[in-house]
């Protein structure tokens, strides 16, 4: 029982929610956070290149264990208005707000147990949701704790971390040229630039449009101190071969949240939550992302998550489902 939905407004936004196939009285509802870049409702870039539809099947999944879902598209993705390079951290709040509203207004929805599931940057949208709604839960899946910039600055030292350690020529090469201080003077440069400009959008090296407005907002969000607010259950799940992510900042979030909270790091899953058996590596990231598509999302991060869900809001009367989703 799937319906697609037009949330109005100075920026309107479509999404698709999903009901149990009862379709009868209340049921805890999950709103799902796309991640950073053109995605749309389903997590499929604007090209369609790379049809992950990772929302999608995580809409599906959770709907089947009893849940009402609601995923939606971005501004500028999909059907939704707006530009998605020019939209701040701050609009895309002000969207996932407006989608919560439309839960709480929902005539199949129970008020009471309304959680939000972030996936990448979604994490930190869901995370800043808790300072305006009582929760009933949020979960955090490939993300949390680091904001944005921390987790790209990360990615950026294991990119340097990895070409100096290439055997023969190559590794020596980039150790000579000093890769990660050059690489990082540049960054630097453009950093500089971002944050002293007050537009939405600035050209890099010339013609590179980047999303300035949202680097400003991130760099500004410090994602600790909210969680350190946070009093509803926390769930948090990552891939032990994620090369976007630090798992090990993880360990910080019993001692932020004031709620309970727990986390879980997925063998041989990566940022996608599909399943990778090559070893983890940034450089090879792109290489392997086509053959990790064919591949289903892991079942062991389905069934973590059905079972955080079915202690915290479902009770007995959840399925537990051990189905594979492509």
């Amino acid at each position: 029982m799937e319906k697609e939905i037009k949330l109005n407004g100075e920026n309107t936004i479509y999404g698709s929610i999903r009901v149990p196939a009862a379709g009868k009285g209340k049921y805890p509802a999950i709103l799902i956070i796309a991640g950073s870049g053109p995605l749309d409702r389903d997590g499929n870039d604007r090209k369609g290149k790379y049809p992950t539809n990772l929302y999608k099947d995580i809409a599906h999944y959770m709907t089947d264990l009893g849940f009402v879902t609601f995923r939606y598209d971005k501004r500028g993705t999909g059907k939704s208005d707006g530009e998605w390079i020019a939209t701040g951290l701050s609009d895309l709040v002000e969207d996932a707000k407006k989608s919560i509203e439309f839960l709480q207004s929902h005539p199949n929805v129970d008020t009471e147990k309304i959680i939000v599931c972030g996936h990448s940057e979604g994490t930190v949208i869901a995370t800043k949701l808790t300072e305006s709604f009582n929760l009933a839960g949020v979960m955090l899946l490939s993300g949390g704790v680091d904001n944005v910039i921390e987790a790209t600055n990360k990615q950026r030292l294991l990119s340097y971390k990895e070409l100096q350690e290439l055997p023969g020529f190559k590794g020596w090469l980039y150790r000579q040229l000093k890769i990660d201080v050059k690489g990082e003077k540049q960054f630097e440069k453009q950093m500089r630039k971002i944050m002293e400009s007050d537009k939405d959008i600035v050209k890099i090296q010339l013609f590179f449009k980047y999303p300035a407005k949202w680097t400003r907002e991130h760099h500004a969000y410090n994602t600790r101190e909210a969680l350190k607010k946070v009093t509803c259950p926390v769930f948090a799940l990552q891939g032990n071969k994620d090369v976007l992510v630090d798992g090990e900042v993880l360990n910080e979030l019993s001692n932020l949240v004031q709620g309970k909270s727990e986390f879980h790091i997925i063998s041989n899953m990566e940022h996608g939550l599909r399943v990778q058996t090559e070893p983890k590596s940034i450089l090879n990231m792109r290489k392997i992302f086509k053959e990790i598509l064919k591949r289903p999302i892991h079942e062991d991060a389905l069934k973590t998550m059905a079972t955080w869900l079915k202690e915290n809001y479902k009770s007995d009367e959840i399925i537990m489902d051990n189905r594979e989703i492509s």
